[in-house]
């Protein structure tokens, strides 16, 4: 399945207003699409398999999302997500995977994730991975997440942050993030010289190549 040249716009203090949702799918290919909204542009959810996203400008929004993945024991693992050619501007989240740190009865697998040539403007968190996911604010997160974040790789990513931090690896800390990687990651602070960025890692491994500002913590 296809979309092209197609634009979808909500206002940006909607909620429950994806642009774009997919779950149990595979083969789908979004093109030349253009998404404001109050809720994620593109929201990639439990059984998604082989998708192709290029050439989508996001905002506002809260991003293309992998996710939330882990909160009921019927879902199944994601994989092969190619997001390419995109741009995010005044966004929450640019490229997010979220997690729930629920008591599943199994492990869920993420995987095999590449995010290239990716423009961020004015974006709050531009790569964020959170594996405690808690949109309530009371979940209590008792224990880690059972969903297996691995071979997720970032490529030429460049543009200004308007929150603190650039990238967050908030992973799980039974199931760490594995082969996390990045080559040429370059975010500036909207505040320019005033501003000041960081990177956050927390049960992760990879390794970073290339330019990396702010400095990776991996």
């Amino acid at each position: 399945m296809t979309f092209t040249n197609i634009t979808l716009t909500a206002p940006g203090d909607s909620p429950n207003t994806d642009g774009i949702k997919m779950a149990m799918s595979q083969g789908i290919n979004i093109n030349d699409v253009h998404i404001g909204t109050g809720d994620d542009c593109i929201a990639i959810l439990s059984g998604t398999k082989n998708v192709n996203i290029s050439k989508v400008y996001c905002g506002p929004g809260h991003g293309i999302s992998v996710g939330s993945l882990g909160k009921h024991d019927d879902e199944v693992d994601v994989q092969d997500i190619h997001v390419k050619n995109c741009t995010f501007n005044g966004t929450s989240n640019g490229l997010r995977i979220k997690t729930w740190a629920s008591p599943l009865n199994h492990t869920l697998k993420a995987s095999n994730f590449v995010y290239e040539d990716i423009i961020i403007i004015d974006v709050e968190h531009p790569i964020n991975i959170d594996q405690e996911y808690c949109p309530s604010g009371n979940c209590g997160n008792e224990v880690s997440s059972k969903v297996e974040i691995s071979n997720v790789h970032y490529k030429n990513i460049e543009g200004s942050c308007k929150g603190d931090v650039a990238v967050n690896f908030k992973c799980s800390e039974s199931n760490p993030c594995q082969n996390i990687t990045g080559v040429n990651v370059n975010l500036w602070s909207s505040l320019g010289s005033i501003g000041t960025l960081t990177n956050y890692c927390s049960h992760v491994n990879g390794a970073f190549y290339g330019k990396q500002l702010p400095p990776s913590c991996i």
